[in-house]
């Protein structure tokens, strides 16, 4: 995937606390658009940086809290 591609990558975190990949918006006011149009109740919208840092918080705190056997399982 090319920067400008990641750049334009979006996901959307809904009040269920589900994860959703919005895909390739081009930007904020799109994407937003996308997740009304397929009924998500929104707490926050993040672009392939944020996401980006999100994981790799994810990663380290389950790194730290996880079993070995878990961990190689996701791979961390």
């Amino acid at each position: 995937m090319m920067y400008e591609e990641q750049s334009r990558q979006y996901f959307a975190l809904a009040s269920s606390g589900d994860l959703f990949s919005l895909g390739d918006c081009g930007d904020f006011d799109a994407a937003e658009e996308v997740a009304e149009s397929i009924g998500l109740e929104v707490i926050w919208i993040l672009d392939f940086e944020q996401a980006t840092q999100w994981l790799s918080a994810l990663q380290r705190g389950l790194k730290q809290w996880l079993p070995s056997e878990q961990q190689e399982e996701l791979k961390l």
